[in-house]
């Protein structure tokens, strides 16, 4: 049984094409463009500000000013600026994306938290990749507006 010249470098082009096909290209960090810089955050009916950190490694921090309160200013004045800190993991249900927070120390309650302002609760929020420079408007669980900025660092 001879094999023709031609069919055996058929065999061979054949038997490399997968060795010599670029490897597929995993797929892009929808979050890459939030490690690094910040995401702002205003509720429009509260006027609540929040800035949200995402890292790299997992854990995000989230900073509220709450504006104004209702107390008489003391030392540290009128205002009211508290945080929280926990970790983070992004999932993909029915076709969109879930961002998933889990507060470090969720029996301490916020205020943020007492006025349900975004990300200030461990829940699940929906999410859009966004790129730094954007901003945009979205309507929380409860249907406030909010609107929300992408902005370089932190």
């Amino acid at each position: 049984m001879k094999i023709h010249a031609l069919n055996l470098i058929a065999l061979v082009g054949v038997s490399l094409m997968p060795i010599l096909a670029p490897a597929a290209a995993p797929p892009a960090d929808p979050l890459a463009a939030y490690y690094e810089n910040t995401l702002a955050c205003q509720d429009q009916v509260s006027k609540a500000v929040c800035r949200v950190w995402l890292n790299r490694d997992g854990h995000y921090y989230a900073f509220y000013d709450l504006g104004p309160q209702e107390r008489p200013p003391g030392i540290d004045g009128p205002f009211r600026i508290e945080g929280r800190e926990g970790t983070y993991t992004l999932r993909t249900e029915a076709g969109s994306y879930q961002l998933c927070l889990w507060v470090a120390a969720p029996r301490i309650r916020i205020g943020a938290e007492k006025q349900r302002e975004l990300y200030s609760e461990a829940s699940c929020y929906a999410f859009m990749p966004h790129k730094v420079g954007e901003s945009w408007n979205e309507s929380d669980s409860s249907g406030r507006s909010i609107k929300l900025w992408l902005l370089a660092g932190r």
